[in-house]
């Protein structure tokens, strides 16, 4: 009997009179309201434990956790495959207004699992081992994950905090979609493969708005990575707030590999140290492609390069435009192979229109390599 009144409180909870905003769910559908465990989601009270009722509950009935419009204080750690976190309400880009976590969420390699028009507010909540705002999981590699981030909104500490917005370094297959990500050294980053990422809104994150990278141990090899309609905007006057780069790289270990990735659609205005940036540190990055990018007033120097590649092979830029840049608008250096610039255009760049090694290089209608 009492199992019973427990499902029906769960459906009754779940069902409200406020017609849904165009970014929240059907709210009228079967699901486990945190709030029937006790959640409060004024910002103050700690509603951990709730989410972790929840959860249980919501693996056992096979119901998705719903998150009503409130500020949840929670450190909110995935125990269960195939759950899924939806919230009313996706936030803005400022997070202030909708379901938001204060702290973090920690997908903790779980398989099958979805978080859902969620905002996450980590000013203030990341301890010196939080890597991230919302985590993938770490350290098995191996993993086939099959997750989803969508309708996320998330803001954090600013460049000297040196965190993450999304931390994605583990596993494989995991979609991303209609993402904003505010404040953060690297806005989302990917060690993973067979991700897809779609329609990010990246503001005043310090390095990077999204990096895909290969490192070491467990994340040593980064593959077939999609990335569409990223929309970068920094402040050009602050080079601690100046947008990030959609940086594609091989950093730590000589044997990582990062290949087959595909840029489409990046529209930055003032960002950072480049609007896409190619960079082998170790290792290898091989099978590039850079697709219908448009870039004002980037770099915050004449050292940089809004389209910059330092060592890769096989990468190639077409339809991409350059203007105003504070250094060169195209730049090929280091250990370089088969590079590419396919009608491209360039103006009104500080340092000049491109430097160094291609293939082929053509810019503003001329055949400059060929």
């Amino acid at each position: 009997m009492r199992h019973q009144y427990l499902i029906l409180l769960l459906f009754w909870g779940c069902s409200k009179s406020t017609p849904p905003l165009a970014s929240e769910p059907d709210v009228y559908f079967p699901c486990v309201n945190i709030k029937d465990f006790g959640a409060v989601g004024n910002g103050l009270a700690d509603d951990t434990h709730a989410f972790e009722l929840a959860m249980d509950i919501a693996d056992s009935l096979k119901l998705p956790v719903y998150v009503p419009v409130g500020i949840y204080k929670a450190r909110v750690q995935l125990s269960h495959d195939s759950l899924r976190i939806i919230g009313q309400r996706q936030p803005g880009a400022d997070v202030t207004s909708g379901s938001i976590v204060l702290g973090l969420i920690d997908c903790n390699y779980k398989k099958y699992v979805s978080v859902e028009n969620i905002g996450i507010d980590s000013r203030g909540q990341l301890r010196a081992t939080d890597d991230a705002a919302l985590t993938s999981g770490v350290y098995a590699n191996s993993l086939v994950l099959h997750q989803q981030f969508k309708n996320i909104s998330m803001i954090g500490d600013g460049y000297m905090a040196f965190k993450h917005g999304l931390l994605c370094s583990v596993g494989s297959d995991i979609i991303i979609r209609n993402v904003t990500v505010s404040l953060f050294y690297h806005g989302i980053a990917i060690r993973s493969s067979n991700v897809s990422i779609d329609s990010v809104y990246a503001y005043n994150c310090g390095f990077t708005s999204i990096v895909v990278k290969s490192d070491q141990g467990d994340n040593i090899l980064t593959e077939n990575v999609s990335i569409n309609h990223v929309f970068i905007k920094g402040d050009p006057n602050d080079a601690y707030n100046r947008g990030g780069a959609v940086m594609i790289t091989s950093y730590a270990d000589p044997a990582s590999i990062t290949r087959n990735v595909t840029v489409q659609n990046v529209h930055s205005t003032y960002g950072g140290v480049a609007c896409v940036l190619v960079y082998q540190n170790n290792g290898l990055v091989d099978n590039v492609s850079i697709q219908d990018c448009a870039s004002e007033g980037q770099g915050d120097s004449n050292i940089r390069a809004c389209y910059d590649i330092d060592g890769g092979s096989n990468i190639t830029f077409t339809n991409c435009t350059a203007t105003n840049s504070n250094g060169y608008g195209f730049r090929s250096i280091g250990s370089v192979n088969n590079i590419k610039v396919v009608n491209c255009f360039e103006g009104n760049s500080g340092a000049g229109n491109w430097i160094g090694t291609y293939k082929y290089l053509q810019l503003n209608g001329i055949e400059i390599i060929k």
